[in-house]
């Protein structure tokens, strides 16, 4: 069966459009709060960080299971730190031993916003550069807690 140029021509073209729909569906119907590719290209993803959670007199009372988007900063260099990311990791983890990450009374949940200011100031720390990586994201955090 031989085709014609412009049969050709025809399935070429339609080929293209049915390739471009589902990226642009996809975009168009992004979930809310999802990264775009400019975000994803600067960040580092840390994922199977585990956060252990203690009490005021130090006595261990939880763990939370975290992964986490880290972003570097404007200008930066993040397959540098992409490459640096055991020691980043590895800092992290030892903040995370050195203050309890939980929301105060409630041993199952995450502060946040402490837990992003202790493990960038970690992490920036071992990569020697002042706003090397710029925000943390938690992308899921989970408790191995079921009670208080």
């Amino acid at each position: 069966m031989r085709f014609s140029r412009r049969e050709l021509l025809t399935a070429v073209s339609v080929a293209a459009v049915i390739a471009a729909f589902p990226s642009a569906m996809a975009q168009e119907h992004a979930a809310p709060g999802a990264p775009d590719e400019a975000e994803v290209a600067r960040s580092i993803d840390m994922g199977g960080l585990v956060f252990p959670i203690f009490d005021e007199k130090l006595k261990l009372r939880n763990y939370l299971f975290i992964s986490a988007r880290l972003l570097a900063g404007p200008g930066k260099d993040v397959w540098k730190y992409r490459e640096q990311q055991h020691f980043i990791r590895d800092a992290i983890v030892r903040a995370s031993h050195k203050v309890s990450f939980n929301v105060k009374d409630d041993y199952k949940k995450l502060d946040e916003k402490l837990a992003a200011a202790e493990c960038l100031k970690a992490a920036n720390e071992v990569l020697g550069e002042k706003d090397a990586l710029v925000t943390m994201t938690f992308t899921q955090v989970a408790s191995q807690l079921t009670r208080n």
